[in-house]
């Protein structure tokens, strides 16, 4: 994974500990609606983070935002911990960018695709259109990956190729 898809939980708003809900089970040692913060988390950091896995939380090692958290913290000047009002905003915007993040990684995996030229062309074009979904909020949350997820199913037939 390059560092661009990469975690920076030290540079993040805990977002993945407030944003994600998850079931008390196998991967996590509670219930937790999306929304609230883990009862887990001490400001800004896991207070068991070294003993996730051992206390039960084998959910929390495996989830991976693809460096979501890190971005979305990065383009608002404050968070939600300091200013409630902005836990909704930064939820919606974690969301939005994993999914751009997922896609991605996703469009630069497809270059190694026997694909045609056209194919490449519009692998590029996508490239730049997610690029540009991560500038800023208003390009992020008003971003509808569903075409760009359409189009990478249209590369079934090559991926069958490739094998």
């Amino acid at each position: 994974m390059t560092s661009e898809f990469a975690s920076d939980c030290s540079n993040c708003a805990a977002l993945c500990c407030m944003a994600l809900a998850f079931d008390e089970g196998e991967m996590f040692g509670h219930d937790k609606p999306a929304g609230l913060p883990c009862h887990r988390l001490d400001r800004m950091s896991c207070s068991i983070h070294e003993d996730l896995e051992v206390k039960g939380y084998r959910g929390c090692v495996a989830f991976e935002c693809l460096g979501a958290g890190q971005r979305v913290t990065a383009m608002f000047s404050e968070n939600w911990r300091r200013d409630p009002a902005l836990t909704t905003p930064m939820m919606n915007a974690f969301r939005a960018m994993r999914s751009v993040q997922e896609l991605h990684q996703m469009m630069l995996a497809a270059r190694a695709l026997p694909l045609p030229d056209e194919k490449l062309g519009e692998l590029t074009a996508w490239g730049e259109t997610l690029e540009g979904a991560k500038t800023d909020i208003e390009s992020l949350t008003s971003f509808d990956t569903k075409p760009a997820r359409d189009w990478l199913k249209s590369l079934a037939p090559f991926i069958s190729r490739a094998e």
